[in-house]
Parts: C-alpha cells; structure tokens; sequence
C-alpha cells in the first residue's frame, strides 16, 4: 500500500509492507533461496574482520600522559628552555620545507625569547634509512626552522646542527617490533636558549 504525503515544498512516498506471508506463498525464488540457505561457520569467519588480531597492531595506541598535542612542547628550568617542535606537523615525510603555517606558527613561539639571545636549534629523525639519509634530513630540517626564526627574529644568534637519530627520546621499537608512536617522538627539531637575558 502507497500514500503520498504533501505539505507545503515537501513531498514524500510512504510504503507499508503488507504482513509477513507464509513460506508457501512468496513468489519471488530468491528470497526463497535465501531462507533455505545454511550459513556455515566458515562464512561467518569470512564476513567478521578480527579487530584484536592485526587490525589492532595497525592503529597506534593513544597514550595521553606525556603526548605532544600541539606543534610544541616547552620544559623550562631557571637556566634554559627547551622547546621542542614535532617535525611530523611541520614537514611532509621525508622533507624538509616548511609550510607557510608551519612558519607562522614558529614565529609565535618566539614571543618568550630574551632580546638577542643565543639559540641552539637541533634537528633530529628516527632510527628508519641510516646516517646517510638521516644526518642530512635532520640538519636540513633545523635550518629550515632556523630560517624561519631568523626571518622573525634577526637579533637571535643561531646555531644549527643536524643529529640524525642520536639521542632518541623514546624506544624506536619495542619487544623488538617497530614503535611507531615512540619514532614520531624522535622525529622533532630542538630550540635551547637561555631563560632569562645573560
């Protein structure tokens, strides 16, 4: 059964299917086909994808405590600040140029700053490709950022140096398989400058 609903700039059909009919009366074969059909555990196994085995080991676990959330992350004592960029928000992979965001957003670290300040800016990856690959990247990367700061700030004196992946902040792998969220930790770019002005 059909009826037409219709109000002002609106219309709609509404189909009522009739009672369900006995088995003996439908007519279309398929359906009938389809309730004589026997699923079978192996078809089951088939159409269910099973999350807790290798799907699982593909999504990087959220761990809140300790996670970077932002481009930056800032540890301050009396004698130094650290602030320490995350290279996967500010580089493709495997690159080294800054987007435009990416170098608006590191002139606005630099309000903190002290007025012509010595700044060291270190650039660092993760243990993947080797030294050949990495020692390039990394120094290639803190130039960038050097650059950006020194179009910012032109009165910091900068030191740029390239690490590769020296002195990781997290286990590249771990239980000997691959670490995917501690290799993102390691791949950042490092600014250290004094806390106060000399």
């Amino acid at each position: 059964m059909r009826r037409h609903l219709v109000g002002p700039g609106l219309a709609a059909v509404l189909v009522l299917a009739p009672m369900a009919m006995p088995a003996a009366a439908t007519t279309d074969p398929d359906l009938d086909r389809l309730e004589e059909a026997e699923i079978t555990g192996a078809m089951l196994d088939d159409a269910v994808v099973d999350l807790a085995g290798t799907a699982r080991d593909a999504v990087l676990p959220l761990v809140v405590e300790g996670s970077v959330t932002g481009v930056e992350r800032t540890v301050e004592t009396e004698e130094e600040t650290v602030v320490t960029l995350t290279s996967d928000l500010l580089f493709a992979f495997g690159k080294a140029d800054l987007t435009p965001a990416s170098s608006a957003a590191i002139a606005e670290l630099l309000d903190g700053v002290p007025q012509d300040a010595a700044v060291e800016v270190d650039g660092y990856t993760d243990s993947l490709g080797g030294d050949e690959i990495n020692l390039p990247l990394s120094e290639s990367r803190a130039q960038a950022v050097a650059d950006a700061i020194a179009a910012a700030r032109p009165d910091l004196v900068l030191t740029v140096e390239g690490h590769g992946s020296a002195d990781p902040v997290a286990p590249n792998e771990a239980d000997g398989a691959d670490n995917p969220g501690g290799r993102a930790q390691n791949r950042r770019v490092e600014l250290t400058y004094p806390t106060s002005p000399a």
